[in-house]
Formats: C-alpha cells, sequence, structure tokens
C-alpha cells in the first residue's frame, strides 16, 4: 500500500474539513442578518429550541453516519459486499422508526421541554417546526454514514454545503416574513415576545429546508452508484452464511447507542447550561426576555464562533474512523499508530492558534458579526477561548476510540465529564454567581476533562502519547508570541479608529498578518516536516510554495 493511500483518511478529512468551514462560514453569515431581524431576544428562543432538537435528533438518528460507516468499511474491507447491502437495510429502518418516533415526541412535548424545563416559553413554537427535521435528518444520516464508509467523503461534503446554502437563505427569508406576523400576532394578543418567537420558528424552518435538499442530493447520488453495488454484491464469494437482518440490527444498535450516550453528553451540555442558566436567572428576578436575551448573545458572540474551528476536528475525525476500522480490522498496528499520530498534530496545530487568536481577537470579531451584542458579550472568547483547543482534541480522540472499536470509552468519559462540569456550573453560579461566565468556565472544564480522559484511554490502549515540543509548545509559543502582535495591532487602530471600521481592521490585518507569521512559525521551527507536509491535503503544492520561501528545513 502506498503512502499515499495510507493517508488517504487524511485527504478525505481536508475535503470534509473544507466543507465544514465552509458551512460553518455560511452558517456564521447568515446568522448575522436573522439575528438582526429576530434580535437577541428571538435568537434566545432559537438557541434553546436548537439545544432541545440536538437532543431529541441525536437520540434518534445522530449516531447513525458514524455507526453505519463502521459498519459499512469494517465488512467492504474484507469484500463482504452481501454483509454491507444488509447493513444498509437496516440501517433504513432503524431510521424510519426512530426519526417517526422522535419526530412525533418533538411536536408534542415541545411545550413541555421548552416551557416547563427550560424556562423558556416562547422556544416551544420555534421547537414545533422542527419535528418533521428529525424525521428527515435521521434518513440523511444513514446515506451520508454509508459513503464515509465507502471511504469517500464527497457526497458528505457536498451535501453539508447545499443543505447550508439552503438553510440560510429560507432561514432569513422567513425569519423576515414571520416576524412581522408575529409583530402583528403580539399585538392581538398583547405579548411582545411572539413576534422574536416566530422570527425564531422561521430560522428552524430553513434547517428543514436544507436537510430536505441534502437528502435528496444523496439519494441521487445513490440511485447512480447502486448499480456498482448490486455488482459487488453477486461478485461476493467471501462466506456462503452471511449476518442475518436480526444480527446486524443487534450490531448497529449496540454501536450506536454507546456513541449515542457519548454524543447525548456533548450536547447535553448545552441544554444543561441552558436549563440550569434559565432556572437560576429565573429565581435571581430576572425576566424570561432579559435572560433569553442573554443567551442569545453568548450563542452568537461565543458558542457560534468557537464552534467554527471545532468543526475542523470533527471533519478530521469523521474521515479517520472508517481508515482506522479498517486499518485495525487487518490488524496494522504501525498504520494505527501513524493515522493517530498524523491527526492530532494536525488537529493541534490547527485548533492551538484558533485559540489564542480568538482571545486576542474574539471581541472585535463578535462585535463586528454582531453588532448588537451587549458590551459584555465581548469578553465571552477571551474569557473561554481555550475551551477550542481541548474540544478539538477531544472530539478528534473521540472518533479514535470509536475508530479502534471502543465505543463505550467515549460514553464513559463523556457521562464523567458531564458530572464534573455540572457541579462546577453550579459552584460558579450559586456560589460565585459568575451567571453567564459561569457557562464559559464550566464549558472550558467539560472539554479538558474529556480530552483527559479520552488521551489516557488511547495511551493504554496503543501506547500512542503526543509528541509534546512541535505538537503543543512550539505551537503555543508562538502563538502566543502572534498574541501580543494582535494586541499591539487593536492598541493602534483604537487610537484613530472606532465602531465597526475599527474592529474589521483589526480582525482582517490580525487574520491576514497572524495566520501568515504562524504558517511561517511552525515550518522554520520544524513542527511539520517534508514528510509530514506531503501527507496533507494537496501537500505538494504546500511544499512547493514553503521551499520557494525557504521555509521548510
Amino acid at each position: 500500500m502506498t503512502q499515499q493511500k495510507e493517508n488517504n483518511f487524511l485527504l478525505h478529512g481536508g475535503i470534509l474539513a473544507a466543507a465544514s468551514v465552509i458551512v460553518r462560514f455560511i452558517g456564521l453569515i447568515y446568522r448575522i442578518p436573522m439575528v438582526n431581524i429576530i434580535g437577541s431576544e428571538g435568537n434566545g428562543y432559537y438557541s434553546t429550541a436548537y439545544s432541545v432538537y440536538s437532543i431529541l435528533l441525536l437520540l434518534s438518528s445522530y449516531s447513525l453516519p458514524l455507526a453505519v460507516s463502521k459498519m459499512v468499511s469494517a465488512r467492504t474491507a474484507t469484500g463482504k459486499w452481501k454483509e454491507t447491502m444488509r447493513v444498509l437495510i437496516v440501517a433504513l429502518v432503524y431510521a424510519f422508526v426512530f426519526g417517526t418516533a422522535f419526530a412525533l415526541l418533538t411536536y408534542f412535548l415541545a411545550d413541555f421541554f421548552c416551557g416547563t424545563v427550560m424556562k423558556s416559553p416562547m422556544a416551544a413554537l420555534p421547537l414545533k417546526w422542527m419535528a418533521p427535521t428529525v424525521f428527515i435528518v435521521a434518513f440523511l444520516g444513514v446515506l451520508r454514514g454509508f459513503f464515509q464508509g465507502m471511504q469517500t467523503t464527497i457526497p458528505t461534503a457536498i451535501s453539508q454545503i447545499l443543505e447550508q446554502i439552503v438553510n440560510a437563505a429560507v432561514s432569513v427569508g422567513m425569519a423576515a416574513i414571520l416576524v412581522q406576523y408575529g409583530v402583528e400576532v403580539a399585538t392581538a394578543r398583547s405579548e411582545a415576545s411572539y413576534g422574536p418567537a416566530w422570527g425564531a420558528a422561521g430560522g428552524t424552518i430553513g434547517t428543514g429546508a436544507g436537510a430536505l435538499i441534502a437528502l435528496i442530493f444523496c439519494i441521487v447520488i445513490f440511485i447512480g452508484f447502486s448499480k456498482h453495488l448490486r455488482k459487488y454484491v453477486k461478485r461476493d464469494k467471501t462466506a456462503k452464511k452471511i449476518e442475518s437482518y436480526s444480527g446486524l440490527t443487534r450490531i448497529l444498535f449496540l454501536t450506536a447507542v454507546p456513541v449515542i450516550l457519548s454524543t447525548a453528553s456533548y450536547n447535553c451540555v448545552d441544554i444543561i447550561d441552558n436549563a440550569v442558566f434559565n432556572n437560576y436567572m429565573n429565581r435571581a428576578g430576572y425576566t424570561f426576555t432579559e435572560y433569553n436575551s442573554i443567551w442569545g448573545d453568548y450563542n452568537s458572540a461565543y458558542l457560534l464562533i468557537v464552534h467554527l474551528p471545532i468543526a475542523l476536528a470533527s471533519a478530521i475525525g469523521a474521515a479517520l474512523v472508517p481508515s482506522l476500522t479498517a486499518a485495525f480490522e487487518l490488524r496494522d498496528r504501525e498504520a494505527v499508530l501513524s493515522k493517530i499520530a498524523l491527526t492530532v498534530r494536525v488537529t493541534l496545530l490547527i485548533a492551538i492558534p484558533c485559540a489564542f487568536g480568538l482571545i486576542a481577537i474574539g471581541g472585535n470579531l463578535a462585535k463586528l458579526l454582531f453588532g448588537g451584542i451587549s458590551e459584555e458579550a465581548q469578553k465571552y472568547l477571551v474569557a473561554g477561548g481555550l475551551a477550542v483547543i481541548f474540544y478539538s482534541l477531544a472530539t478528534v480522540t473521540n472518533a479514535i476510540l470509536q475508530g479502534l472499536d471502543h465505543v463505550e470509552k467515549p460514553m464513559l468519559h463523556a457521562l464523567i465529564s458531564l458530572v464534573v462540569h455540572t457541579l462546577f456550573l453550579l459552584l460558579f453560579l450559586f456560589v460565585f454567581k459568575l451567571e453567564i461566565f459561569a457557562v464559559i468556565l464550566a464549558y472550558v472544564i467539560f472539554s479538558m476533562v474529556m480530552c483527559a480522559l479520552n488521551l489516557i484511554s488511547i495511551y493504554r490502549l496503543t501506547g500512542y502519547t503526543p509528541e509534546p515540543v512541535h505538537t503543543i509548545l512550539l505551537p503555543a509559543g508562538i502563538s502566543a508570541i502572534l498574541v501580543m502582535f494582535c494586541f499591539l495591532i487593536s492598541f493602534i487602530f483604537s487610537r484613530f479608529l472606532s465602531g465597526r471600521i475599527m474592529h474589521l481592521m483589526i480582525v482582517v490585518v490580525c487574520l491576514i498578518f497572524g495566520a501568515a507569521l504562524y504558517f511561517a512559525g511552525i515550518l522554520l521551527t520544524g513542527c511539520l516536516t517534508k514528510e509530514q507536509i506531503l501527507e496533507l491535503p494537496f501537500g505538494e503544492r504546500i511544499l512547493g510554495f514553503s521551499e520557494k520561501l525557504h521555509l521548510v528545513r
């Protein structure tokens, strides 16, 4: 097997990463006009509804792409195409059953979830509009998982971009239309919050429309591929007896459930934070309009921006699992260790400067994008920017453990981290009275504990430990120097400019010069060797460009 083929997973990781960046960028861009239309209050309702929707979605189908990709890749690696076809059929039945059940739960229990649990009754309206999306995404997850199991991320990447484009257009359009309708309802019912709530509902309609377009695209691609799949099935001579449908259903369930519980803990962070924060603020005498506005600012000025670089780690991890599973099935220990080492290094080389950069200019970025946020919201990224490093590494190490066929470990680690997170959240809120900063600090603690537990398990299973100097210390040192550069730029521009022009100039100059200087720094210090650069997507072009600038040793 050639080196290029050995590291094919990273190419697909690069494709997914590029798609994730595009998707997150579109998501960031369309949320700007949407937040301006529905306001911080409406964004709070949207965020609350989306948190509940995320939990219900992952309980029904969120784990399907990973579970299906693992089962498909394990069978195609050994030529078991008949079982591969059965895996697909079982997964589609699973999607129909659980997608239907949880779509009904989403609609009929929306008032209970949002009103009773989350203390945000107006969020029930946008949540109800998300019920059909739960059903659609179940089938979309199966097809995406199937393609990833076939060692291609292109259908997933393209479908994600299409999904987000449609989501953006429909969300903004429907938010503008329905917020006006909500104003009329608010006038008739003497309740001003109906305007922002109906606007938030318009945003959730876009989520469903985007998912539907992505599903149609994946179906079309699958129909085109089905001729080849039938040929592979006919030629399958690996075994006279193949796994039964009931056996495969059991395997799918046992694969999906640990992933569900692990991912549920991730998503439970947001919903627990939201519920505890809302209940605390309600008891402290704030109105639901006030604390939903604060939560809306937190979602825009912190979570939305922090999740942008974390999406890169998620993409790399999603591409890693099928490849790592195949190497594990073939007992290729050298390939397993190589993939783990390269994945962790690339993840940290991306996550570390992103975290430091957000600490340095995050406030300017948040104010540039969401001019209506409070002055306090500019401090959110300064307080919690380090979550980017730990969440990115936790995401990738989750994928590594799942690829090593230890799906139960991320589940256990996530549950432990969630308990620790919740205890600190309660401490920061009820003892230190930190309000929204309690949520941010507890969020960082969750990612730190999860990351540490995952790395310990990987070491025990494989003996792998991250190389400290070139993977952690040098990137962190270079990033720290660039933080000082960003502070200097911020100080200079703040002397001569003000308002959004100032924020724009600070962000643009720091991003362009900071990225260039960081790239030069990691190459000059040997954080990436020639061999490792060649293993990256478009590695030959990157190496050629670097050699022309005399940056590579």
